[in-house]
């Protein structure tokens, strides 16, 4: 009987670090979606120049550049710190763990990351740019390449040569050129100059705007100081949690073969206790324990060592902090946008657990367009990091700074009003944010009532001139309203135009549809405001119609005052992509959706507008957009000033743009006015291809017409349009005729595009395609090609490792391992007092969200539940082994 031979199987162990270079994860690792990861590169080589430079304790001197060539912007940030070290690179380099001399801390420090520079090395990658990122420093210039390796791991591609640059570093980041703006990376110094009045920042690259408009020059008196990423922290910063972390870190650097410092040099590099002698004390309480190590054994007794630390320390007041002076705030802004006006406030505070505070908001009247800018911590932020609190003024409320700036007319405004600039920044040991971002602050309700307290300070004046202001105008209306009604009295009822009426009654109208919170409301809701209004000026029984109203009076108005602030369009059109079969990337055409549509690269070179919006289905069943790489716009009718704002934004040239509409005046017309300038739209000029339906292709086709009536004369400008069976079919006969004996209506002949049956519609549309020599296929340029090829090589790869683990690991008994050391009771229970509580400090949350974010306050920190879930994993393999 023949043995069978026995294989001994190996366990393989994957790692996820390649995570580094997939722009999903760095999705995740950032906070930031794939579009702006040039921003998230700007902002964190800012954030690591000052600090270089600070740490060095010299006043930072930042240099930023950025080219742009071969479709690649090359971000280069250059600073006067001591200069980076090979070996820090190298430990950077080591993908499986995170490097940062932050980690744990509690300062009121910037990034805190912890694994910045690794996302940095693998974003280029991760968007398909293979150049390597570029370390110049202390005399040796490192070029590093990252990329994901077959197995899943990361490969480096590491080499050093001599560098001129022996003062500092200087990090450059190769992107995708569309990454990066010229717009962005002046907002970017723009915003770290605000709030960074010791430092010196110049662009010196293609980004200025002119001689010196790069440079922002430091204003800090002598003596200024902010908190050092060198300055010892406080231990009343940390609670016993934040402690033991902070601990076991260091114990963890040990293991790896860094120092074990003792319990007596950790006290000292803490606030109020860097003497021998409380060093001493402190160390007296934890008898026994003479090094970090000792509390791996002894962690019962960090608690201990916090509270002697706190005992022998005085905490930290706000001043501390530092503070950003009002002028600088004042110069940064005059240098950006032209300062007329501003105000200034600044809270500081002690919150409830012993966390100091302070609070900036300046707020300037502008003589350009100006921006919101926020910051945490001495750096610029991605967006609000109030976003999420309530904010109470003294008559409103508001999520968020910006509504609470939008209410108090300091917003930045454009049109008809005043610019305006605005700066919000906060400072604080422990910030507590809720994304990876580094944005979204979570705050105490007192912190929340001094935020709201300083910006009701900074906005006072705006406030009370944006109120003196509605209630001038609301007098003027008044009596304009009184004036023309004693007017309308000595006048014909007959005589007083529809036009008049809404002209009379606009303002106040406005005012009823913004309401006293300034929101914005639709052309609809406009009509709504009016008509009662203006219906109390005209004869009765006149009636106002919606579309007169917002097609023609609502623009009429604009034209003679300057847009309505507020005011959008609701969509009445849909951009349909293709290879989208399910529409997840459908556009909805009203001018808010237009005005943030971006459109996508490599998605379609041609679009199809259909007056039609009932003819989609069969259109998207044909898979004609697909086979045409064709984006399908369907409306209503005429096309709408948002339509056709989409169709000015494609790049002249680079998108076909067809039309299909019936055959009778009103589509020959929208044909028409899709292309040219309209009243409404004076400078507007699109080169648009009409595919029909044309009269004289109605006929060939044998198509059936039907007779219609319409009640003016043919619009002057299709005329040159039309063939003479066309003229002759919409010239038509008068059917009736008004007092003064000119024709009132005409009966003329129309087909529409109802009359084909669905594939004769189709066919006709690839007729018309084929005749006016519609573009080819999409074809991206090879190096799209191959960095997509490389993305989709990577995914199907990470998709295949992903399903290994989860074949190897079984969730049904990882999972549990891990509850089984958790306090579920503790994380879980939770009620409706929880719920009113959280809900009364942030009343935007939904329950399920309140239940989310009460969990995640609850649950260990994210170090400890990655260790017990290694664990969980160790004692799997161990007994598979078994």
């Amino acid at each position: 009987m023949s043995s069978t031979p026995v294989v001994e199987r190996i366990v393989f162990s994957t790692s996820r670090t390649a995570e580094f270079l997939d722009w999903r994860a760095l999705q995740s690792q950032t906070g930031q979606p794939r579009a702006r990861f040039g921003d998230v590169i700007i902002k964190e080589l800012l954030d690591n120049a000052l600090d270089a430079a600070e740490s060095a304790r010299v006043h930072p001197e930042i240099g930023l550049a950025v080219t742009w060539a071969d479709d690649v912007a090359r971000v280069c940030v250059a600073d006067n710190g001591p200069g980076l070290q090979g070996g820090v690179i190298e430990r950077i380099l080591d993908f499986t763990r995170n490097v940062s001399d932050k980690e744990s801390l509690r300062s009121p420090t910037r990034g805190m990351q912890g694994n910045a520079f690794k996302t940095l090395l693998g974003i280029p990658y991760a968007l398909g740019v293979s150049e390597p990122v570029v370390v110049e420093a202390l005399g040796v210039r490192h070029e590093i390449a990252v990329s994901a390796d077959p197995s899943g791991d990361v490969a480096t591609r590491y080499t050093q040569v001599d560098s001129p640059r022996t003062v500092g570093t200087s990090v450059t980041v190769p992107l995708p050129a569309e990454q990066v703006t010229a717009e962005a990376v002046a907002g970017w110094l723009q915003k770290f100059a605000l709030v960074n009045p010791h430092a010196r920042f110049v662009d010196h690259g293609q980004t200025g705007c002119g001689d010196g408009a790069g440079i922002y020059e430091p204003t800090a008196p002598q003596g200024w100081r902010k908190p050092l990423p060198t300055d010892p922290t406080s231990a009343h910063h940390y609670d016993e949690a934040a402690m033991t972390k902070l601990v076991f870190a260091h114990i963890r650097e040990h293991r790896a073969g860094g120092p074990d410092p003792t319990v007596r040099a950790f006290t000292n590099t803490f606030a109020g206790l860097t003497g021998s002698a409380k060093a001493k004390k402190v160390a007296d309480q934890v008898p026994g324990i003479t090094h970090l190590s000792g509390f791996e054994e002894h962690p019962d007794q960090v608690p201990v060592l916090l509270a002697a630390m706190k005992h022998h320390s005085k905490p930290p007041t706000p001043s501390y902090l530092g503070q950003v002076r009002r002028d600088h705030y004042t110069h940064v802004l005059e240098h950006a946008f032209g300062v007329e006006e501003d105000w200034f406030a600044r809270k500081q505070l002690t919150d409830a657990a012993g966390i100091p505070w302070s609070i900036e908001v300046a707020i300037a009247r502008t003589k350009r367009p100006g921006a919101v800018c926020f910051a945490v911590n001495y750096s610029a932020t991605f967006g609000d990091p109030l976003a999420n609190t309530h904010l109470a003024g003294d008559s409103f409320a508001s999520a968020g700074v910006r509504s609470f700036l939008a209410q108090t007319d300091a917003a930045p405004t454009f049109g008809n009003q005043s610019c305006r600039a605005a700066i919000v920044h906060l400072v604080c040991p422990v910030p507590q944010f809720t994304d990876k971002g580094k944005t979204a602050l979570v705050v105490p309700s007192e912190v929340a009532d001094a935020c709201a307290k300083a910006l009701t300070a900074a906005t006072r004046v705006l406030l009370r001139d944006k109120r003196s202001k509605q209630a001038a105008e609301r007098r003027e209306l008044r009596a304009a309203e009184r004036e023309y009604k004693a007017h309308a009295v000595g006048r014909a009822a007959s005589k007083v135009s529809k036009k008049d009426a809404v002209f009379t009654v606009m303002r106040e109208a406005i005012g009823q549809a913004r309401g006293a919170e300034g929101l914005s409301f639709s052309s609809h809701t406009l009509f709504y405001k009016i008509r009662p209004l203006a219906l109390r000026l005209l004869p009765a029984g006149t009636k106002l119609k919606a579309p007169y109203v917002e097609q023609k009076l609502i623009p009429d108005w604009e034209r003679e005052n300057g847009p309505i602030q507020g005011l959008y369009r609701e969509p009445r059109g849909t951009l349909h992509h293709p290879h989208d079969p399910a529409g997840t990337r459908d556009v909805r055409l009203g001018t808010r959706e237009v005005q943030q549509y971006i459109p996508p690269k490599w998605s379609y070179n041609k679009i199809l507008v259909i007056e039609k919006t009932g003819l989609w289905p069969p259109v998207r069943e044909s898979g004609i957009a697909e086979q045409y790489d064709m984006a399908v716009i369907t409306n209503e009718g005429y096309g709408t000033e948002a339509c056709r704002e989409l169709l000015a934004k494609m790049p002249p040239g680079d998108v076909q743009i067809f039309v299909l509409h019936d055959a009778d005046p009103y589509g020959y017309n929208i044909a028409r006015t899709l292309g040219e300038e309209t009243a409404r739209m004076p400078d507007h000029r699109v080169k648009v291809i009409d595919l029909g339906l044309t009269v004289d292709d109605a006929q060939a086709k044998g198509l059936d017409s039907e007779p219609d009536t319409r009640d003016a004369a043919l619009p002057a400008r299709i005329l040159p349009h039309l063939s003479d069976p066309a003229r002759q079919w919409f010239t038509g006969e008068p059917c009736a005729w008004q007092p003064n004996g000119k024709p009132a209506k005409w009966r003329y002949q129309r087909v529409e595009l109802n009359a084909f049956s669905s594939p004769e519609l189709i066919a006709y549309i690839k007729e018309g395609l084929a005749r006016h020599q519609a573009l080819g296929k999409v074809i991206p340029p090879d190096s799209a090609l191959r960095s997509t090829a490389r993305q989709r090589l990577h995914h199907r790869v990470v998709g295949a490792v992903g399903e290994a683990i989860d074949a190897m690991f079984r969730m049904d008994r990882l999972v549990p391992a891990v509850y089984a050391d958790l306090d579920t009771d503790q994380i879980t229970d939770i009620g409706s007092a929880d719920l009113a509580q959280l809900q009364a400090r942030r009343p935007s949350l939904s329950w399920e969200d309140a239940v989310t974010t009460l969990v995640d306050s609850r649950m260990p920190g994210d170090p400890h539940l990655t260790a017990l879930a290694r664990q969980a994993v160790a004692e799997q393999l161990a007994a598979d082994r078994r």
